[in-house]
């Protein structure tokens, strides 16, 4: 047991003497700013992959950890992405983390606090095409050839649509039908996506190509009772089939 807390800054995967002393300053200084200077001291730096550490008394080890987790989003984090993220294309596995502990000696007995994540999301854009039926909730005239119109989908969330003038001018004579009467528009057209890290699918873009009007005549709730009524489905179990429906559509 210790008598200080003890917090390090370890880069695994690279040896201290593959990190240029210039480098090792900036990543010690942004450490220190993540934590907070107040009450903080420098205590060693050494091999055994890239080892930093530093201390405090132990009624501040409350505070610095508070204070790390306060500041995961600030500048002083992502100039440590930087540093690491530029050894990362000559050592491959190199990786980083940050621990803590309160009392304790050796390293190994240490808490692993916030593992570094520095390396960009990975993403894929495509191009496929669309169709989106929703209730129309404003447009907005561009200042260039293209309107701007947002649409609630079923799953009540709102697309932006991009619509060239001449269609606009065709959709201008439908808007009170859409209001008034609530009837739904159905745009075609074409759709940006991007694949981000985790399979997530963002919807980036939606440029409209055509349209249709379609009368608001029957509601979800009328239309899925219709639905769920026919043959030995299971739906007839569920509490809460449009939910589910919507959920299995991915919508």
């Amino acid at each position: 047991m210790t008598d200080k807390s003890t917090f390090v800054l370890k880069l695994s995967g690279i040896d201290l003497d593959n990190i240029k002393a210039g480098d090792i300053g900036r990543l010690l200084n942004d450490f220190c700013k993540l934590l907070g200077d107040d009450h903080l001291y420098f205590e060693s730096i050494y091999s055994g992959s890239a080892v930093l550490k530093v201390k405090t008394e132990p009624e501040y080890y409350t505070d610095k950890i508070e204070t790390l987790n306060s500041n995961l989003a600030s500048k002083a984090l992502d100039d440590i992405h930087k540093v690491i993220r530029r050894y990362s294309q000559t050592f491959t596995d190199i990786d980083a983390a940050i621990f803590a502990s309160r009392s304790a000696v050796n390293d190994e007995d240490m808490d692993l606090v916030h593992h570094i994540e520095f390396r960009k999301p990975l993403s894929h854009s495509f191009e496929q095409s669309e169709t989106f039926i929703g209730k129309l909730l404003r447009p907005a005239h561009g200042k260039d050839d293209t309107d701007h119109f947002t649409i609630l989908l079923g799953n009540d969330n709102n697309i932006s649509v991009s619509v060239p003038k001449g269609l606009s001018y065709e959709l201008a004579p439908h808007l009170e039908s859409l209001w008034r009467f609530e009837s739904l528009v159905k745009f075609t057209g074409t759709a940006c996506y991007e694949i981000q890290q985790g399979y997530t699918l963002i919807l980036k873009s939606f440029n409209a190509t055509g349209f249709e009007i379609i009368e608001n005549k029957a509601t979800a709730k009328s239309w899925i009772t219709d639905f769920v009524s026919y043959g030995k489905s299971g739906w007839q179990d569920d509490d809460d089939p449009i939910t589910t429906w919507l959920e299995e559509r991915h919508l």
